[in-house]
């Protein structure tokens, strides 16, 4: 599994990932910058999963036209310890995900 952290995420994320996924941020592959639309579309050719914090990337782009499924994560805030909790149900998630399927994580309560 080949996993994008969107540039909204705190790059320091990608190292808490279990092992087996292989894990790299939008700024690492110097696609900072980009419209969500061109991103999604550099993306699917590499990527299997975009991991992001903007929640209206479903509402802005026909997703199930790209070769690649989103995964967005809604903590109470986005620092890193609040990213950390969601990091057993991106795990789960992140087993059955299909391209083109958009998916929202919420803290656990």
């Amino acid at each position: 599994m080949r996993v994008l952290l969107d540039e909204d995420i705190d790059i320091h994320f990608r190292k808490h990932f279990p092992s087996g996924l292989t894990v790299e941020t939008v700024e690492y592959r110097g696609w900072k910058g980009l419209t969500n639309g061109d991103l999604l579309r550099v993306a699917q050719d590499h990527f299997d999963v975009l991991v992001t914090l903007d929640n209206n990337i479903p509402y802005q782009q026909p997703l199930q036209q790209f070769d690649i499924a989103v995964v967005i994560l809604r903590p109470s805030r986005s620092r890193l310890e609040e990213l950390l909790e969601l990091i057993p149900e991106i795990q789960r998630i992140l087993e059955g995900v299909q391209p083109g399927h958009v998916v929202r994580i919420f803290p656990p309560k």
